[in-house]
């Protein structure tokens, strides 16, 4: 059974994951410090936090980022969705979901992650690791976050195709298509950038297509 982490601060939040995850073993925490201090590593996290807070993602060690994170959260303005998907979160579920279609979304994540979690992606001269969510150039390894990872495995996995921006909001940020979407031109920048794409000493570059979207080719 693969280690699940559940971090909860109130008992009505409790009952609710003790019914969605009903079929799983998981180890329960009331506070994410808690969990910081736990040596045990997770293949999945899941915090739950409301109205009045941010779901404590930028407080997990580096370590625990490597888990594939689960936020189930009252808040629905974008501000607070998209800073806790760029902090390392993979997931953002909206608590007012039916139980029915929360307990789907978690299982449709947790079946992403372990489908990926020791696939290794090798596009010479990069080798890209899901479990680690690290890029290396040779034997460098690249500063990318998480959300560049993701978004960079993204690309790569379907190079030579034309990605849509939707495509990219929906599967990279998980956030809904008619969002601002000026945030996949300025990740795309910084993309270039740390991967050094789109020079003379690159064989790979990264092109935006009007109208269309991205595309990785040679």
């Amino acid at each position: 059974m693969d280690k699940l982490a559940v971090v909860i601060d109130n008992v009505h939040d409790q009952q609710l994951i003790a019914r969605l995850l009903r079929t799983r073993k998981y180890q329960f925490f009331a506070q994410c410090e808690w969990l910081c201090k736990s040596n045990n590593e997770f293949r999945s996290i899941i915090i739950c936090h409301g109205k009045s807070r941010y779901a404590p993602v930028p407080r997990l060690p580096t370590s625990h980022l490597n888990s594939r994170i689960i936020v189930l959260s009252d808040r629905v303005d974008e501000e607070c969705i998209v800073d806790t998907l760029n902090s390392g979160a993979h997931h953002y579920f909206n608590r007012r979901d039916t139980e029915r279609v929360l307990e789907a979304r978690i299982d449709a994540a947790l079946r992403c992650h372990l489908q990926h979690e020791s696939c290794i992606l090798d596009v010479e001269p990069y080798i890209f690791k899901v479990d680690s969510r690290t890029v290396f150039h040779g034997k460098r390894s690249l500063d990318l976050n998480p959300r560049e990872f993701e978004l960079a495995y993204y690309l790569f996995s379907n190079r030579g195709r034309v990605v849509s921006d939707s495509e990219l909001m929906t599967s990279v940020w998980t956030l809904p298509p008619s969002l601002d979407r000026r945030r996949i031109d300025t990740s795309i920048c910084r993309l270039k950038k740390k991967m050094n794409l789109n020079t003379a000493q690159s064989k790979w570059k990264i092109v935006r297509l009007r109208m269309q979207g991205y595309q990785v080719r040679c």
